[in-house]
């Protein structure tokens, strides 16, 4: 099996921007289902805006999955600083720091449950040089006591690195991914050793990347596996938290975590790692017997792949895709294709996008049908949105940057209800647009093929 075939097309994690002191009130940078379907909950700006006059009611908002309706919001910018502090932030992003709410995740159902905050990655930022391990994986909060605290690594031997944080290698932790069911989470811890040193100088150096799975319910670790690869780029858990799957520097393989068998899909010899800008997810089916890539279903006791229609020419794969989710039973893709836009700051130090928005399509895996949901027609809506299908499969959500959120019908592609403008207090029917100073730019935009 080519790596291209599974690990290049599979699940990529949110190809949205980290989030930055210009973050928006009404920006969704991530959505999620909850456990039973009922409710969707929706990741945002932390409060962290030069927009002095906008009200900031919560970077977390919970919906009413059915109906649309604003169940309820969570979410300060103290709650990110309580969590994670300044020091602390993504490893592989363009910046540092974490100001906005991307990594929400929602274990269990509301009011019950808890809202998750997982960074696919995490260090510590000592100077320009030196990236520290830290003792977190990220951090969690009630529905009842909104009171933030982190998900502590304390119970995990202490480790560090030997290498001199002047070659750019650091300790970090990452990839972090949670199983779809967020039972669980598969944690790698990665700490730099030096592999050759000559003339008393390091001329060598290598990860040791550690494996620990977590039950996120009582937030203990119930596996540790060492030294599984030397540097991780993707990872994927079951939602038994029994099966995983990694690729990393030496080869693409699946473990099973009791038994530590492990069935090495293919091998990499004489590769040399690089911290990724940005780590990807790979997709189990529900029983955790298959892995899912855009390209096939790959049966990982059999060692035989189902290719999708997809993959044989009868419908055009998009050059570029920022966002995948795979429905529960498999039977259909939901795929965000970016399109162009063209980004201006205002008078108020927001970002004002305008352009094309996003396509959102639903890729039929046995027929290669394909179905496009109309996100918007307006060009300042429907930008770097993202989606979520419901435990079900029988809806898909649609969140975008601007504060667009719609539910539609799976097998139809119909709108079922649509929300605009959210946390807006304006009522110019167009989000982020102040006339004064962008219509001769939307004119100039109507006439051009730039977009």
């Amino acid at each position: 099996m080519n790596l291209s075939n599974l690990f290049k097309t599979t699940v990529l994690s949110f190809a949205l921007l980290s989030g930055t002191a210009n973050a928006d009130e009404s920006d969704i940078y991530s959505i999620h289902f909850s456990e039973d379907g009922k409710h969707l909950i929706t990741g945002g700006a932390g409060g962290f805006t030069l927009a002095d006059t906008v009200k900031h009611s919560g970077g977390i908002k919970i919906w009413s999955s059915e109906t649309g309706s604003l169940v309820e919001t969570m979410g300060q910018r103290d709650d990110l600083d309580s969590i994670f502090g300044e020091q602390y932030g993504r490893v592989g992003s363009r910046r540092w720091g974490i100001s906005n709410f991307k990594d929400v995740v929602l274990t269990g159902s509301y009011p019950d449950g808890k809202v998750l905050l997982l960074p696919s990655s995490l260090g510590r930022m000592i100077d320009n040089d030196h990236v520290q391990l830290p003792d977190f994986i990220g951090g969690y909060m009630g529905f009842s006591d909104k009171h933030p605290a982190r998900i502590e690594l304390a119970q995990l031997t202490k480790q560090k690195g030997d290498c001199d944080p002047k070659t750019g290698f650091h300790d970090y932790a990452g990839p972090i991914v949670p199983s779809n069911n967020r039972k669980f989470a598969a944690i790698v811890v990665n700490t730099c050793k030096v592999s050759a040193v000559k003339d008393d100088q390091q001329v060598g150096f290598e990860y040791r990347s550690d494996l620990h799975i977590m039950d996120l319910e009582k937030f203990e670790i119930v596996r540790s596996i060492r030294h599984i690869d030397a540097g991780i780029y993707a990872l994927g858990i079951t939602d038994s938290g029994k099966r995983i799957a990694f690729v990393g520097r030496d080869q693409f393989a699946v473990l099973d975590v009791d038994s530590d068998k492990r069935r090495v899909v293919e091998s990499y010899q004489d590769s040399e790692f690089m911290i990724p800008r940005q780590f990807s997810t790979l997709q189990f089916s529900k029983d955790g017997s298959k892995l899912i890539s855009l390209r096939n279903i790959y049966d990982i006791e059999t060692d035989t792949e189902q290719t999708f229609k997809w993959a044989e020419g009868e419908a055009k794969k998009p050059r570029r895709i920022s966002s995948v989710k795979v429905a529960p039973d498999l039977s259909y893709f939901a795929i965000v294709m970016p399109k162009r836009s063209l980004v201006m700051f205002g008078d108020d130090g927001l970002p004002h996008s305008y352009g094309k928005a996003d396509k959102v399509i639903l890729l039929d895996t046995k027929t290669g049908k394909r179905t496009e949901l109309e996100i918007t027609k307006s060009m300042t809506e429907g930008k770097r949105c993202v989606t979520d299908i419901s435990p079900d499969s029988k809806r898909v959500a649609v969140g975008c940057k601007g504060g667009l959120l719609r539910v539609y019908h799976a097998s139809t592609g119909k709108l079922l209800w649509n929300k605009q403008n959210i946390g807006k207090t304006e009522d110019n029917g167009l989000m982020n647009v102040r006339y004064e100073t962008t219509d001769g730019l939307l004119a100039l935009l109507a006439g051009s093929a730039i977009y």
